[in-house]
């Protein structure tokens, strides 16, 4: 009788077992790890995203830097744009005195205080509102700008989740200030680009993903005032954190 031998290498099926089980456990501590990692990348993103942003907002500028960002060379295709991707900001080494800012955008409701950057570019639209066609103007026909929306409520376009009829948006180029008032705020699809068509009123137009980035929140208000950047009230320089002194 053959006697079984209690040192015998475990079959090939059960290697395989093993083996299996192995690299599961290891794919799991992966995917662990990575979602770690995101949730600690997350604030550093969302840090230089303010910092950068704060850096050429309307007090760190100039009439003059304006009208040279004007004609700088930039791009409008809003295909070209990508969702924020933590380690794309972290990277990217962007200098915030780079980008073509060409006025700033506020909302005091909101908290929100942004600067105007020049076309549809990923970096515009990570450090600020981006325009989206190269004729638009301020307090003419349809003004659209459109930025990302954050994890962060208070970054970048976030806070137009609670817009509401009433309030006020100030849109400036350093030459004037331009004020509208919120009177339509509204859910869309991708596809309903009807949003930018040119209005016979003066309007401004603001565009960003919802929360799914499935759909677009869409936040529009009619203009009520314009006034030389000289002549504008204290509360409206507050809401660009701008000092009246700084402008006269």
């Amino acid at each position: 009788m053959r006697r079984s031998n209690s040192n015998q290498q475990p079959s090939r099926s059960a290697a395989r077992k093993k083996k299996g089980f192995s690299f599961t456990s290891f794919l799991g501590i992966l995917l662990i790890l990575i979602a770690i990692g995101l949730l600690l990348l997350n604030p550093i993103k969302n840090y230089m995203i303010a910092q950068k942003t704060e850096n050429i907002t309307v007090p760190n500028l100039t009439r003059e830097q304006i009208l040279e960002n004007q004609q700088k060379d930039v791009s409008f295709d809003f295909a070209n744009v990508t969702a924020i991707d933590p380690m794309t900001v972290i990277s990217d080494g962007v200098n915030p005195s780079d980008l073509p800012v060409i006025g700033g955008i506020a909302i005091p409701d909101l908290d929100m205080n942004l600067p105007i950057n020049m076309g549809t570019s990923n970096e515009g639209m990570y450090y600020g509102a981006g325009t989206l066609f190269p004729d638009q103007e301020m307090g003419y026909s349809n003004y659209p700008l459109a930025s990302h929306h954050s994890s962060d409520p208070e970054l970048l376009f976030a806070p137009l989740l609670e817009a509401e009829n009433g309030q006020l948006i100030y849109l400036t180029d350093l030459e004037k200030v331009y004020v509208y008032e919120i009177d339509n705020v509204l859910t869309v699809s991708p596809n309903d680009g009807y949003v930018l068509d040119p209005s016979s009123y003066p309007i401004v137009t603001l565009i960003t993903c919802t929360y799914d980035l499935q759909n677009r929140i869409v936040v529009q208000g009619s203009l009520i005032e314009e006034v030389p950047i000289e002549q504008a009230s204290d509360e409206m320089m507050a809401a660009f954190d701008v000092q009246q002194t700084i402008v006269q």
